[in-house]
């Protein structure tokens, strides 16, 4: 019986042991942040939290680890246009921002990243969503503004165009009051820009009346999208809306 618990005591220690050796890497900490620029606007790009990511490579990993080939992570880019890990290896990263809804960027970044760097990206939209109004009337809410397309030569089909309305700040595809008597009024295209718009460039869109609650404070916005990848959405500013 002693020669057993000495056994077992043993391989104890032993899968103590190798499980020390095998977990000697230092906690990540170093930061990789940046923006995400409209071409048009020169303004960080108006979106949605965590709708779409930078794909990111680390070049050193086969160093690092020979015999493996390296994955792309994925760092998540908030509403505002900024992102910002500060849990990341140090090392030799390529980036590219990936499934938005902008016209694909070719180009890859290349960053050395010690403790931190920063690492900018501009992107050109689908479309613009300009002139935005949100009407109230009583309790019914009207939601107007003017879809632009500044380039249409091999422009994916325009697929809708939709209101958002939330009882947060947090207002796009990722938070909103998902009902039908709201989603039902998005207007549902999947055409051309040709077959939908014409020779124009921009084309005005009215959504609505949406039932609101007195008493209610609403953050609306518009958001409009191709038929492209994931179908991400171009958006207007979130404008706040106080029901009497």
């Amino acid at each position: 019986m002693k020669n057993i618990l000495y056994l077992i005591f043993g391989v104890s220690l032993l899968l103590s042991a190798s499980c020390q050796k095998i977990d000697n890497w230092d906690e990540p900490g170093s930061r990789l942040y940046g923006n995400i620029i409209d071409s048009y606007t020169g303004q960080n790009l108006a979106m949605d939290n965590n709708d779409w990511q930078i794909r990111i490579w680390d070049k050193t990993w086969e160093e690092k680890h020979p015999g493996t080939v390296a994955q792309y992570q994925s760092l998540a880019v908030m509403k505002d246009g900024v992102y910002n890990n500060a849990k990341l290896f140090p090392g030799t990263y390529n980036m590219l921002p990936y499934d938005g809804p902008f016209w694909p960027v070719d180009t890859v970044k290349n960053v050395v990243l010690g403790n931190e760097a920063q690492q900018d990206f501009t992107v050109t939209p689908y479309l613009q969503i300009l002139n935005f109004k949100a009407t109230l009337n009583g309790t019914n809410l009207t939601l107007s503004c003017t879809v632009k397309a500044p380039i249409t030569a091999n422009l994916p089909n325009l697929y809708e165009v939709k209101g958002f309305l939330s009882l947060t700040t947090f207002c796009g595809n990722s938070n909103y009051i998902n009902i039908g008597d709201y989603n039902n009024l998005r207007k549902q295209i999947n055409k051309s820009w040709a077959a939908e718009v014409g020779a124009a460039d921009s084309k005005d869109y009215t959504l609505g009346p949406y039932p609101v609650k007195s008493g209610y404070t609403y953050y609306v916005r518009i958001g409009a999208n191709v038929n492209a990848l994931s179908r991400r959405y171009n958006y207007s500013e979130i404008v706040k809306v106080v029901v009497p």
